[in-house]
């Protein structure tokens, strides 16, 4: 961090105008350049770096306020909660919400398979356990351990038909990726004879690309 300070200056310089320079270059949002995202903090122009501590206390004090005046009615949590609950049943798995906002985070077990999905700034990824420890839960896992991301989009896909924010939903759409990993993994891609397959008529994996499944890889793609 300490050494790439100088280029980071630099490259704040050249971005929108900020009132707070240097508390940029040391604030770790993504709204700076690692590159910059544009799309956050208008460029970084309102990341909270760029507040005072008095700004800051209000903006986190309306933010509680409007917490306060989401907060759902704990009967209508509950039922969510049981019909999350029965619909992880229903798929024959266990899992459940570890985080419920920012980021959203799913954690479970599919077949044997440790998984989670997070959804945050609008992007979603399901991400499963490694080969050597394929039943633990990779949301819990340290950081140098390496996991599998599986799938990721833009969180309209776990919406519900009418457009709502759906866990139910979320949870149909990480299942379906972690089987639809598992089958891949185990396939053999043996195509029927006949004319030559460019997808395999089993899984669906494009048949050149067949050995990036094997469970000796360490990055899948999705």
């Amino acid at each position: 961090m300490a050494a790439l300070r100088p280029a980071r200056l630099a490259a704040l310089h050249t971005g929108p105008s900020l009132r707070d320079v240097d508390a940029a270059a040391d604030c770790m949002c993504g709204c700076h350049p690692r590159p910059a995202d544009v799309e956050l903090h208008e460029g970084g122009a309102t990341c909270s770096c760029q507040q005072t501590p008095q700004e800051r206390k209000q903006a986190m004090d309306e933010v509680f306020e409007r917490l306060r005046d989401l907060a759902p009615d704990p009967a209508i949590e509950q039922a969510a909660q049981a019909r999350f609950h029965e619909h992880a049943q229903e798929l024959g798995i266990a899992a459940r919400v570890a985080v419920s906002a920012a980021p959203f985070v799913i954690t479970g077990n599919v077949d044997g398979r440790g998984f989670y999905l997070r959804e945050r700034h609008d992007i979603y990824r399901v991400t499963v356990a490694p080969d050597d420890d394929p039943a633990a839960d990779p949301w819990d896992l340290p950081a140098e351990r390496a996991t599998l991301d599986i799938a990721s989009g833009d969180a309209e896909e776990l919406s519900d038909p009418q457009g709502g924010w759906d866990p139910v939903h979320a949870l149909t759409l990480a299942v379906g990726a972690v089987r639809l990993f598992l089958r891949r993994r185990a396939c053999r891609h043996e195509q029927p004879g006949g004319s030559p397959h460019v997808f395999c008529c089993h899984c669906g994996v494009r048949l050149s690309e067949a050995s990036l499944w094997a469970p000796d890889q360490r990055e899948i793609g999705a």
